[in-house]
């Protein structure tokens, strides 16, 4: 099982950032509400050296190579991989989980937004796939961290959902919940398993276990809100 309550909070300069263990050697962050300008210059981000994407629930793969028009203008992807250092790889979310990984061994850093839709099409599996064919990564040797979304307390979903994962999942039971006749969805259980499941051990995964739609002072939820706020996640050699 992942480990849980682990992380640190950090407030500097106006800025409330939230930061986990495993990855104490690596600049990143799992911004919040506020701030977030502020948390990129406290961790030394070089000015237009975030690369973000056109995030499109989709589960295609970036691998940045160093192009630097990549910067400014943002692909349609939902997770990218690089080994290029002084270059920030940011994903923006409002209740799909934000989950960052490194290869310490290989020196390889990813981000990856991961909603139902995403996590249903295999952007994981995807991604950790694309370590290991470009990079020669280990599962094994991978570092994963799972920021805060929208939690199985708040995430109610239609039967059009849980069908397709459990159609898909032998293991769809253990991050579907069933209450007074309404089902909800455990998204950063279901990263938990497809982690695992691709050969990531859980000692090395940790999870910030923050619902975005409960912690309206932390987080911007669309499912809450219903606007577009939304927070960013990061991670840089």
């Amino acid at each position: 099982m992942a480990q849980e309550h682990n992380l640190k909070v950090k407030e500097q300069n106006g800025a409330t950032y939230l930061q986990l263990p495993l990855f104490r050697t690596k600049k990143h962050a799992f911004c919040t509400r506020t701030g977030e300008k502020g948390v990129l210059d406290i961790l030394g981000v070089p000015q237009g050296r975030l690369l973000t994407l056109r995030q499109v629930h989709g589960a295609d793969v970036l691998v940045f190579d160093g192009d630097t028009r990549i910067l400014t203008h943002p692909l349609p992807y939902d997770a990218v991989i690089t080994n290029k250092k002084r270059v920030a790889l940011g994903i923006s979310t409002a209740d799909c989980l934000p989950i960052l990984m490194i290869d310490k061994s290989k020196k390889i850093i990813a981000a990856v937004h991961a909603g139902w839709r995403g996590l249903w099409r295999g952007i994981i599996e995807r991604t950790v796939g694309e370590m290991i064919k470009t990079f020669e990564s280990s599962p094994a040797d991978i570092v994963a961290g799972i920021g805060p979304g929208i939690g199985p307390c708040c995430y109610e979903v239609g039967t059009d959902v849980t069908s397709l994962f459990q159609d898909s999942y032998k293991d769809a039971h253990q991050f579907i919940q069933k209450r007074e006749g309404r089902q909800y969805l455990d998204l950063s259980r279901a990263a938990q398993l497809e982690l695992t499941t691709v050969g990531i051990p859980p000692e090395n995964i940790e999870t910030i276990p923050l619902c975005t739609a409960c912690r309206e002072d932390l987080f911007f939820s669309y499912r809450r809100d219903k606007k577009a706020g939304r927070q960013l996640s990061f991670i840089m050699l």
